[in-house]
């Protein structure tokens, strides 16, 4: 190559020079400065605490850091330490530092005294004694527990005749925590509800008592309940094959199977193992009430028609194809002659002997016209009785109430002391008392003018409305509300 212009010729040269002393690409490092020297001496406070883990704060400055650890590089002057530890009092300690000090600090907290907390533990009655972290102590209540140190206790109560209660308390450093119990007179009534016991719902829809005297708790929203007396175990949808957590009736049948009444369908449980029979039901799943006849033949109550069950065969009755009053089959009750008796939910009673129906409504039952077709539930006592309850209804007139069938007519039950007009359920024990379960308490009696009634007025009971009544093998009766949970009433006070 020639270069025509000498001038052109150097300057470029100049510039590739000058690019030699720039670049590394010709063999020179980059020039990055001179570091400097950290200004003045580090000066450093060594913080230690037991136990470790404090954040610490410097001159209210939050360093990022916890104990145990060190601040570096400080200025001199008077500064402001701060250790935040949970549950405890802030610790504050003040440092006068000059160039080049290391100043080590440690603080225990277990030995400052500051940090010690009491718990008070009082109940209603008192002298109830007192559980520490499941430790027997020597106090009753009411009584102060002082020289805590800060974390969670567990306090627990217990006296004669009454329900033992506990709870758990998150106790700070300095401070002082009461715990109040008010402890529930089990003399005669035991409430179970979601506050004290297992149970996942205060909703109860039936009680019903197995021949091993096993309790079963339906519930309307959280599954199924399995009771010893002492011992609980839930069943729902997300636990086991239960289909609705919705139960809506129970039955057991004479081979002590328990039937289960849902919202969506019906099953069997054996105590081992579940049996879906959903599929054998009408369109509409929804299973409003169960029972089993002398034959151990079961018959279930759906919004759709009537369901028979031989053990073989299943068979659905309808007002197209049999004396049914109407589909809504609300409650089911057998008689001493096997007779199936059935409620609707707007056209009266039915009457099935296994070949003829008979219908009984406003029209022929010789009773006030306002009494109503509207059937909550029916039962049949020793006697053969027969005993409904119907629901008010103010938009069609219907007052409700409770009537009696004697085989030849029918009466209204005036019951003092009993809401008639707003029955939720009747049962009959084996020693034929009837029991009527309103929207305001239950209400017992053997003859209407022998009653007594049960209230959130004059007793335990936890709830007015009254959904469910059972008595268990020991004697003790069982009620199931809505919204109260369960209660127990023990042998002896009824």
């Amino acid at each position: 190559m020639k270069f025509h212009n000498t001038h052109s010729t150097r300057y470029f040269l100049a510039l590739l020079n000058i690019s030699c002393l720039i670049f590394t690409s010709c063999g020179k490092e980059v020039y990055t400065g001179i570091s400097e020297a950290p200004v003045g001496v580090n000066t450093k406070i060594i913080i230690q605490t037991k136990p470790a883990g404090a954040v610490i704060y410097f001159d209210d400055k939050n360093m990022g850091i916890h104990s145990n650890d060190s601040l570096v590089w400080l200025n001199p002057g008077v500064h402001k330490l701060t250790l935040k530890l949970d549950l405890f009092p802030d610790k504050i300690q003040y440092f006068s530092i000059k160039d080049g000090m290391r100043v080590p600090y440690f603080y225990n907290y277990y030995s400052d005294p500051l940090n010690f907390g009491s718990i008070t533990c009082n109940s209603t009655p008192q002298a109830a004694t007192i559980y520490l972290n499941d430790s027997l102590t020597n106090k009753k209540t009411n009584s102060t527990f002082s020289n805590l140190f800060p974390g969670q206790y567990k306090i627990k109560v217990t006296l004669a005749g009454c329900r033992a209660d506990s709870n758990y308390i998150t106790l700070s450093g300095g401070k002082n925590q009461s715990v109040d119990f008010i402890l529930e007179d089990t003399t005669k009534w035991v409430s179970y509800k979601t506050t004290n016991s297992p149970m996942l719902s205060n909703y109860i829809s039936k009680i019903i008592v197995d021949k091993n005297n096993i309790k079963w708790i339906g519930t309307l929203d959280q599954g199924l309940a399995r009771f010893d007396g002492k011992n609980w175990k839930m069943y729902k949808k997300s636990n086991s094959p239960l289909i609705y957590d919705f139960i809506t009736c129970l039955a057991l049948d004479q081979n002590n199977n328990l039937w289960i009444g849902t919202s969506g369908g019906i099953m069997m449980f054996n105590g081992f193992s579940w049996i879906n029979y959903t599929a054998n039901l009408p369109t509409n799943t929804y299973v409003k009430s169960i029972a089993i006849d002398k034959m151990n033949n079961v018959w279930i109550g759906t919004m759709d028609g009537l369901v028979f069950y031989d053990g073989v065969t299943w068979k659905t009755f309808t007002t197209l194809n049999s004396g049914l009053a109407g589909n809504f089959v609300t409650c089911i009750s057998i008689d001493n002659q096997n007779r199936v008796w059935l409620g609707t939910n707007s056209f009266g009673i039915s009457m099935y002997d296994g070949n003829n129906w008979k219908l009984y409504n406003m029209s022929n039952m010789s009773l006030p016209i306002n009494v109503g077709n509207i059937i909550q539930d029916i039962a049949v006592d020793n006697d053969g009785t027969i005993w409904a309850a119907h629901l008010s209804d103010s938009n069609r007139g219907f007052a409700g109430g409770i009537t009696k069938y004697d085989g030849k007519n029918w009466s209204v039950v005036q019951l003092t002391g009993i809401a008639t007009n707003l029955p939720e359920m009747i049962w009959v024990d084996k020693n034929n008392n009837k029991w009527i379960g309103t929207k305001n308490g239950l209400g017992e009696f053997l003859q209407p003018g022998n009653i007594v009634t049960f209230t959130t007025v004059n007793s335990q009971i936890p709830a007015s409305q009254i959904e469910s009544a059972a008595i268990d093998l020991n004697g003790d009766l069982y009620i199931g509300t809505f919204g109260g949970g369960a209660a127990k009433l023990k042998k002896g006070n009824f």
